[in-house]
């Protein structure tokens, strides 16, 4: 996901020490910086804000770690005659969203005439190819005006090129819901400000970011099904803002897969007719189907760490029996002869998958990978070998590669050595080949290479993350899932996201895309075609919220 940071309590620690400001920033997972700009000096905020000078000087540092200004708060008097000072700035170094403070509410008379004004400067940067946003503060969040408070009056009232950076904790010491509001004008916001406020003892006070009463997780899932960029606002930490930059980051991770709110749909396409059918809604997380070579009746997918075998004709599903691997996650494939299922688990509350086989009807498992973290995603057609992605070296110098095994276990064989991370290994139909994805050329891409690891040659070439991709049974198709280039990392497959899914042929030829839906990560993990090589299983997901 895409996280900034705003820097007015930020900047005096930038400032200090630029290079290691930028290291911490970035190591936390952070990719954009949100300066507050002043077109002329003000001598008492120096140390809290940039002036054009201070973009200039900056900007060869910020280019070395790979930091963008993406947004910037600017802190003018008059936002429409300064627009002809601020718009070439913004196109000099790449700022897509200039952000205004809310100006202070006085009466409702006021804020009449500023609405049309705003709009004004609103179509003025959108000429420019720049989103004007309002961005609210503790008293326009307070503030009433026919029974809303005085920052949403202004966003429902101003015109279309004028968008929001909400504050979600004051929207909530104001009294607003923040996901309501989130929701409410979900074509209005283009940025989310996180800032988290506490009630205590009827008093609400400002909190590290994850520690209050703001529901984070449910405004997160919103801006990753928006895929928009997420800056954090540290003022309200005590100690070192870095330190806490650090904490609030690690928090945010945790959430990225958060999945409360999905609702399921377990879905069919036919690749020949384009037709899409809908099998059954369930009111919970499912993911990853595999349609059951052997009788095409049957489909299996995993669901709060349980396989759960569902039967077409009647809509029924059974959760089948596993044993100790009470926590399967998408990672799971079907032997070719049917009998046996095999599985990633890690314990819960742990990332430390190990590979499992049990028997397809249910049955005490047994552990095939000593290694851990190994996530699954192929056996050979032959029954013999399971392949895998694994992360191995320290925390410091780890490694996402390719490997190999043995269905009985022992040692396992590594078959990528490249750059990059290399996941979702699926053996070709006649056991030649092995289907993988790597970053190694930027992007996540789909690739290919023989058994033994030779010939590892690039597939897709097109400026998306492409993911998963799964060989129809008669070897001639590839599916595949795609995210848009910037919505997230190259190494992220995350769920609740506008994707897509294409088809090519097994050389990588005739690629096209064949269907855009809400899903992601549980949509098509594993290989789900039916054996007739024309259909195939995948979920795709909706949000409830407020």
């Amino acid at each position: 996901m895409r996280f900034g940071a705003q820097m007015w309590g930020l900047n005096p620690s930038f400032l200090d020490d630029k290079e290691n400001f930028l290291k911490r920033i970035t190591k936390a997972g952070l990719r954009y910086m949100e300066p507050c700009l002043v077109l002329d000096p003000i001598p008492e905020l120096k140390r809290f804000t940039w002036t054009p000078e201070d973009f200039k000087e900056n900007e060869p540092l910020l280019k070395k770690y790979g930091v963008l200004t993406d947004s910037v708060h600017v802190f003018t008097p008059d936002i429409y005659d300064d627009a002809e000072r601020i718009i070439p700035l913004a196109k000099q170094y790449g700022i897509k969203h200039v952000v205004l403070p809310c100006p202070k509410f006085e009466a409702k008379e006021a804020y009449e005439g500023l609405a049309p004004y705003i709009s004004e400067a609103g179509d003025e940067f959108a000429k420019a190819g720049i989103e004007l946003l309002i961005h609210n503060g503790k008293e326009e969040s307070e503030a009433q005006i026919d029974g809303i408070s005085a920052y949403e009056w202004l966003i429902k009232n101003t015109g279309k090129n004028v968008y929001a950076e909400p504050d979600i904790g004051w929207l909530l010491y104001g009294g607003t819901d923040p996901e309501e509001f989130l929701w409410k004008y979900e074509d209005k916001v283009k940025l989310l400000h996180y800032k988290d406020v506490k009630k205590t003892d009827g008093v609400y006070d400002e909190v590290e970011i994850g520690t209050g009463d703001v529901d984070c997780p449910a405004c997160f899932q919103f801006a990753r099904a928006k895929e928009i960029i997420q800056i954090l606002d540290q003022d309200g930490s005590d100690g070192d803002f870095l330190d806490a930059v650090d904490r609030v980051a690690g928090r945010m991770n945790m959430w990225k897969n958060e999945r409360e709110n999905s609702v399921s749909i377990l879905c069919v396409m036919d690749t020949t007719t384009g037709k899409v059918t809908e099998l059954k809604r369930f009111d919970r997380v499912i993911e990853a189907p595999n349609w059951y070579q052997k009788d095409d009746d049957y489909i299996f997918y995993n669901s709060e760490g349980y396989i759960y075998k569902y039967r077409i004709s009647t809509g029924e599903e059974e959760k089948l029996e596993s044993g100790i691997c009470d926590n399967c996650n998408n990672d799971h494939v079907i032997k070719a002869d049917g009998s046996e299922i095999a599985v990633s688990h890690s314990p819960k509350g742990s990332w430390m998958s190990q590979v499992y086989i049990f028997p397809i009807e249910g049955g005490e498992p047994r552990l095939i990978t000593k290694n851990a973290p190994s996530f699954l995603h192929g056996w050979s057609p032959d029954g013999k070998e399971l392949a895998y992605c694994a992360f191995r070296g320290d925390a410091e110098n780890f490694h996402v590669d390719i490997y190999a095994i043995s269905d009985e276990g022992g040692e396992e064989r590594q078959l990528t050595e490249n750059a990059g991370f290399n996941d979702g290994p699926e053996y070709s139909p006649d056991g030649e080949h092995i289907l993988f994805i790597s970053t190694r050329t930027g992007l996540m891409q789909n690739w290919r290479m023989r058994r033994d690891g030779s010939e590892q040659t690039q597939l897709t070439f097109t400026e998306k993350n492409n993911w998963f991709g799964h060989y129809s049974p008669d070897g001639n198709k590839i599916v595949y899932l795609s995210y848009s280039k910037d919505g997230l990392d190259p190494n992220e497959h995350l769920p609740n996201m506008d994707v897509s899914l294409s088809l090519m042929d097994a050389d990588g030829g005739n690629d096209h895309v064949i269907l855009e839906f809400f899903g992601g990560q549980g949509s098509i993990n594993v290989n789900s075609w039916n054996p007739d090589s024309r259909r195939f299983a995948f979920v795709k997901y909706e949000l409830k919220h407020k």
